[in-house]
């Protein structure tokens, strides 16, 4: 009797511990046991995944919103350019409070406070939201333009080298085992992309004919060439700014929502809000400061096809909503690295609020970057252009690469950060988790929903902020991160989270995000720091510079 009671427990005790891990751990990857399956090539010709590689820094992305991370569950993304990685994964989470009228009266069934997005779970699906309000439903993912798309303007003029290492990169196998059906995919994936470009459903176009709307250009052949765009005044897919001629050299689209409840629910255990969300990057094919980096931007549009209540479907009003940048970085070996946050570190830009967030090495060496003889790195990411909310008349924004006056566009409003193992980690992927990324997204430390409110640990001779460790890793002055202190962890596997709110949406309504995350290399750790702010600044002024009037 006692022998099965004794094994009972042992039974009861296993699921225990499966149900608790399944719970508190699901998601949270395993670093030591990367496996690489040659995915890409597997979902080859759908596809799911893409690369942007143009210049020094590569980045992945997946149709359903998964950033930074490759086919092969490896890093997402590497700099300097076919060396070590430096992000493991990233992605964006928004939250906000839903309510059913524009009074702010009546709250959503069920959940109030709804946080979504992607981490190491991904809670939005593939496809746009068809329709808006009552109507509104997510996109078949079976349909056959339900897929990430990648253009390259000169890819008809591609020579053999760079096709090839297009080719390693995107099917993640070495240059020497690259195959001539590999590289003819790499070709025709681009000629198919460029003519289906998904314009009707919001991907962005270069306008150069005058016509309104766009007029898809002319098939490449020998008479008519990459040149031939501009010479005859074609449109194109793609973007530019102020300058059509001056476009973005490779371009990455999708277009994801977040209706499926299944998915929404297996992120931070909320309900669906009802947002479409169309991402974009693009890059240069540039050897100074701009190829060091990369764009991204966001559209969310408040569609609906949500439950409201009573069998029906609509749309929420979503007040108190905050918009986050997360981040799993991984500067070659993932267990010594440090962040910490710009807003004392680097003198101030003309005309734009410092908003970088950025992650460098505990340690003068790191393993992975030794093996290509160079210094540790350090990489960032800077909000260049946040949600546009009301101003005052003489106040200017800027929405969709153009001017927009009486707004303004918000910066980062909070810093945050969490490392796995330590006491401020990864929130369980449940309800309780999302309430505590609630916390995050407004600065504060990601404690049990039950706990009081409370910024991060501080220094005692430094005012508590949302913004922790706004100190200068290179002087070693003021609040810093890697001191092992009770306010200054070890070393270690950081997350960092850059936010921004509050603002609004109402049915109907559309916001925009523009990110660049950049990539710095200098003689050493710390003066790879360094290199981030010219770089930050450089992509800064190039982005105003593109803005349309």
């Amino acid at each position: 009797m006692k022998k099965i009671s004794f094994i009972f427990y042992q039974i009861f005790f296993l699921i225990f511990c499966f149900l608790y891990f399944s719970a508190f751990g699901a998601g949270i990857p395993d670093k030591n046991n990367r496996q690489n399956d040659n995915s890409a090539m597997k979902l080859a010709g759908t596809p799911t995944y893409q690369i942007l590689n143009i210049n020094n820094i590569t980045t992945w992305m997946r149709s359903d919103g998964q950033q930074n991370h490759s086919p092969s569950n490896g890093n997402g993304s590497y700099f300097p350019r076919g060396t070590g990685g430096v992000i493991y994964q990233d992605g964006f989470v928004w939250g906000g409070k839903a309510y059913l009228d524009a009074g702010l009266t009546t709250p959503a069934p069920t959940q109030l406070i709804r946080i979504g997005g992607q981490t190491y779970n991904i809670g939005t699906r593939a496809g746009r939201i068809i329709g808006t309000g009552a109507m509104a439903i997510a996109q078949s993912p079976t349909d056959p333009d339900v897929r990430i798309y990648r253009i390259r303007r000169d890819y008809p003029e591609l020579d053999i080298q760079e096709l090839k290492q297009d080719a390693a990169e995107l099917f993640e196998v070495q240059l020497t085992h690259v195959t001539t059906t590999q590289t003819n995919y790499i070709l025709d994936q681009y000629a198919k992309d460029w003519d289906e470009w998904p314009v009707v459903y919001g991907a962005p176009y270069v306008e150069r004919n005058g016509i309104p709307g766009y007029q898809k250009p002319k098939p490449f052949s020998n008479t008519f060439t990459i040149d031939s765009l501009i010479v005859y005044n074609y449109d194109e897919p793609g973007l530019a700014g102020i300058d059509p001629n001056s476009p973005a050299d490779q371009v990455v689209w999708t277009v994801i929502n977040d209706l499926d409840r299944y998915a929404s629910t297996g992120l931070f255990g909320s309900e669906p809000l009802g947002l479409e969300a169309q991402i974009t990057l693009w890059g240069y094919k540039r050897t100074d400061a701009l190829g060091n980096l990369y764009f991204k931007k966001i559209k969310f549009i408040n569609k609906g096809g949500v439950d409201i209540g009573g069998g029906s479907k609509g749309s929420f009003y979503i007040d108190s909503m905050y918009f986050a940048q997360w981040a799993d970085p991984d500067l070659g070996y993932y267990g010594d690295d440090i962040c910490g946050v710009d807003m004392n570190l680097f003198p101030p830009m003309t005309g734009k609020p410092n908003s970088l967030g950025f992650v460098y090495n505990g340690n003068a060496v790191d393993a992975e970057f030794k093996k290509f003889n160079l210094p540790p790195p350090a990489v960032g990411y800077d909000f260049l252009q946040g949600p546009l909310v009301s101003g005052l008349p003489s106040d200017s924004g800027v929405f969709n690469l153009k001017r927009v006056y009486g707004k303004k566009n918000m910066p980062m409003t909070s810093f945050a950060y969490f490392s796995a193992g330590s006491g401020i980690s990864d929130p369980p992927f449940t309800y309780e988790g999302g309430l505590r990324w609630w916390r995050m997204l407004q600065g504060y430390v990601p404690d049990a929903s039950t706990a009081p409110w409370r910024l991060y640990p501080h220094p005692p001779e430094v005012t508590e902020t949302k913004f922790p460790l706004n100190g200068d890793p290179v002087k070693k002055t003021g609040f810093i991160d890697g001191l092992h202190t009770a306010y200054s962890l070890s070393p270690g596997d950081r997350r960092i989270v850059l936010n921004t709110g509050p603002f609004s949406l109402a049915p109907g309504d559309t916001q925009e995000v523009v990110m660049a995350t950049i990539g710095g290399i200098g003689a050493d750790r710390l003066s790879s720091i360094s290199t981030l702010n010219p770089d930050c600044s450089i992509g800064y002024k190039f982005l105003m510079t593109a803005i349309r009037e």
